[in-house]
C-alpha cells in the first residue's frame, strides 16, 4: 500500500508538473515527510532529505515534460541553457554552503517557503488581474543576462525549498519579460531538468549526518523516489497535453491555487505541537 500511495502521488505530481511547469515539487513536499519518517529519517535532517528527494522526483517530471515539448516542437533550447546556467550555479552553491548543513533547520525551511510563495502568489494574482498574462504587447526584448537572472532566482528556490524553481521562473518570465505562459512553462521544465539533475548528482555524493541505511545513496532514498518517479513519468505528458487545451488565464489561476495549498501546509507546520 505504501508503494501504491507513492505511485499515486507521483501521478498527481507529474500531471501538475506538465500542466503548470512547476516540476511537481508541491506534491513531493506534501508526501515525502510522511514517507521518509516511516523509513527512519531523523527529524533533525528531514529537511535535507525532503529537498534532495523532491528534486530527484522533480527530475523525472521535468525530463518527461521536456521530451513531450520536443516532440511538439515547443522546446526552446537556447533560453533553457541560459536559464539553467544561472540556476545550476546558484543552487549548488546554496546547497553546499547552507542547505546541507545544520544551519538549515525545519523551522527556517518552512518560513522561507511561506514568505517566498506568499510573494509569488501576490505578484501572480495582482498582475493577472491587470493584464491577464504578462504583457499584452507581446514578449519584451531582452539579453541572455535576463535569462541567467531568472535561472539564478529559480535555482535559489530549488535549493531552499525543493520545489524545482518553476514556481518563480514562470512568473519571472511572464510578468517581467512579458512572455506567454506556455512558452515560459516549456523553458521552466527544461531548466528544472538540468538543475535537478546536477543537484541530484551532488546529493548522491554527500554524507548525511544521520544515515537511514535504507537502500539510499547520500540523501537519495531509492525505495521512496522510484515509485514516485514511475507515477510522474506516466502522467507528466498528460499534463503537457492538457495545458495545450486550456486558456492561459486558467493555467495562471491553477498555478496560484497550488501555491496557496503549500502556503497553508507550511503555516500549519509552524504551529507548536
Amino acid at each position: 500500500m505504501d508503494v501504491l500511495y507513492l505511485i499515486l502521488a507521483g501521478l498527481a505530481g507529474g500531471f501538475m508538473a506538465g500542466l503548470l511547469g512547476i516540476g511537481g515539487g508541491i506534491f513531493y513536499l506534501l508526501v515525502l515527510p510522511f514517507a521518509l519518517a516511516r523509513v527512519g529519517v531523523n527529524d533533525q535532517e528531514m529537511v535535507q532529505y525532503v529537498i534532495a528527494n523532491s528534486l530527484f522526483g522533480t527530475l523525472f517530471a521535468a525530463l518527461s515534460g521536456s521530451l513531450t515539448q520536443m516532440r511538439n516542437k515547443t522546446f526552446y533550447l537556447k533560453p533553457v541553457l541560459w536559464v539553467s546556467l544561472g540556476a545550476i550555479t546558484v543552487s549548488l552553491l546554496t546547497i553546499n554552503f547552507f542547505v546541507n548543513t545544520p544551519l538549515y533547520s525545519k523551522q527556517i525551511f518552512n518560513i522561507v517557503v511561506i514568505f517566498l510563495l506568499v510573494f509569488i502568489l501576490w505578484r501572480s494574482l495582482r498582475k493577472s488581474a491587470v493584464v491577464g498574462l504578462g504583457n499584452k504587447e507581446g514578449e519584451k526584448p531582452h539579453k541572455p543576462g535576463w535569462f541567467v537572472g531568472a535561472g539564478g532566482t529559480g535555482g535559489l528556490v530549488a535549493a531552499l525549498s525543493g520545489l524545482g524553481g518553476g514556481a518563480i521562473v514562470v512568473p519571472f518570465l511572464t510578468l517581467i519579460l512579458g512572455m506567454d505562459i506556455k512558452k515560459a512553462k516549456s523553458i521552466s521544465l527544461g531548466m528544472i531538468f538540468f538543475t535537478s539533475l546536477m543537484i541530484t548528482c551532488f546529493n548522491m555524493t554527500e554524507t548525511p549526518r544521520f544515515d537511514v541505511d535504507y537502500n539510499n545513496l547520500g540523501y537519495i532514498v531509492f525505495p521512496i523516489v522510484i515509485p514516485l518517479g514511475i507515477g510522474v513519468v506516466i502522467s507528466s505528458p498528460l499534463g503537457v497535453k492538457a495545458a495545450t487545451k486550456m486558456s492561459s488565464r486558467l493555467i495562471t489561476l491553477l498555478f496560484s491555487l497550488f501555491i496557496f495549498v503549500v502556503i497553508l501546509k507550511k503555516a500549519f507546520e509552524l504551529i507548536p505541537g
